[in-house]
């Protein structure tokens, strides 16, 4: 008795006792693992050939209407999101964030708030605009953390329903675009903190609709409280800089961390492999903190600072900004034997920090008219929806714009 080769594009025709083809080398064994067939009218898991991260895309019709689950890094995961979804269809799944504030508002839970509270929160909710259109469920602590870095710093200013304000050639306050933003300072702790508790608040209330099963917003970190008290590098100690860079040691350093919105561990973790070129010649760096999406954030890197990176990537150290035996270093090594000397040697006072550096991007971005959501997507993390050469070219292109308004 003979069998065909279990190999379609081989397909000949074989003892039974072959455990691999002769011709193509095949296991005539092994179990062909073929997805099930779901039954028509529930739901659909297929792959994209154009998207590498996260391939499977999933959608549901089992309450008669096609609703779009989302994209998903495996079968296994897209699977689990189907039967999750098919096990308690709701209408609610695809809701906005701007969506479920509209909800929650007309709550019990909200109507019963004092008016002071509610003042409070409206507040709150117009620094949220950015994330108005985002799908609930998507949303993690990273993007929330964005918009709290971006408002710890100073910003431009927010008016009614969270438009942006500028001043005019009267210098007048005005909603009218003009080239000279409206700029105020950072926010104070207490402001923060409540940007996270109206996020905390709601979290409980689309948990009730089994929208999201966990409250990303209680694991926003807020800056100290004393925080705010620290100062960024003006524009004359940016250029005192500049000029000694090739004089006081470390002073590169310093100049490279105000042009690259990166926490001083963040800075100091950089290698080779953090360092991508697009295909529009834009150099950038993706780093930062793992996220608990596994995602990191692109930085283009500034004219000003290119020359320094190429210096430090031809010195093949541990890291790109390494000491001067090569070696990785911890922010505390650092601050202490690189960063505090070198501002001495400058004649700048030590209440500047490393976190001034972080201070100044953000300072420097937005008075120089940058868009508030290319700051806070240089403040937090983007996702990689699409494979990484796709991600680079498409946010590079955008930011590196934002980034070059800086003188």
């Amino acid at each position: 008795m003979s069998n065909k080769c279990k190999n379609r594009r081989c397909n000949r025709e074989l003892d039974e006792d072959f455990i691999f083809c002769p011709y193509c080398g095949k296991n005539q064994k092994e179990k062909i693992n073929r997805a099930q067939k779901r039954p028509n009218g529930t739901g659909s898991i297929y792959r994209r050939k154009d998207i590498k991260n996260q391939p499977y895309a999933v959608s549901s019709s089992i309450t008669g209407k096609r609703v779009y689950l989302g994209l998903f890094p495996n079968r296994t995961a897209a699977v689990k999101a189907l039967n999750d979804y098919e096990s308690n269809p709701n209408s609610a799944y695809n809701i906005t964030l701007e969506e479920l504030h509209e909800k929650w508002i007309k709550s019990k839970s909200y109507t019963k708030l004092g008016k002071s509270t509610k003042s409070n929160y409206k507040a709150s909710w117009d620094k949220l605009e950015p994330l108005y259109k985002r799908k609930f469920k998507d949303l993690r602590k990273s993007d929330y953390q964005a918009i709290i870095d971006y408002y710890e710093f100073n910003h431009q200013k927010r008016g009614v329903d969270g438009k942006l304000m500028f001043i005019d050639d009267k210098g007048r306050h005005t909603y009218n675009v003009t080239n000279k933003p409206y700029m105020i300072d950072g926010l104070k702790f207490s402001a923060l903190h409540k940007i996270k508790c109206l996020l905390t608040k709601m979290y409980p209330f689309a948990m009730e609709d089994d929208i999201v099963n966990k409250n990303y917003a209680s694991f926003i970190e807020l800056p100290d409280k004393n925080e705010s008290e620290k100062t960024s590098f003006t524009d004359i100690q940016l250029e005192i800089i500049r000029q000694n860079l090739d004089k006081v040691p470390y002073a590169d350093y310093i100049y490279s961390l105000c042009y690259l919105n990166f926490r001083v561990s963040e800075f100091l973790e950089l290698t080779k492999d953090n360092y991508y070129i697009s295909d529009t010649k834009i150099p950038v760096f993706i780093g930062g903190k793992k996220t608990e999406a596994g995602t990191d954030r692109l930085v283009p890197i500034h004219p000003k600072i290119q020359p320094i990176v190429e210096k430090q990537l031809k010195l093949n150290g541990e890291t790109i900004f390494c000491d001067e035996n090569g070696k990785a270093m911890n922010k505390d090594k650092f601050r202490e034997r690189y960063f505090y000397p070198a501002l001495d040697a400058l004649g700048m006072p030590r209440s500047l920090t490393p976190h001034s550096c972080r201070r100044t991007f953000s300072t420097r971005m937005s008075a120089a008219g940058a868009r508030p959501e290319d700051i806070i997507a240089l403040m937090g993390h983007t996702s990689f929806d699409t494979d990484v050469k796709h991600y680079i070219n498409q946010e590079a292109d955008t930011l590196y714009k934002a980034v070059k308004l800086m003188a």
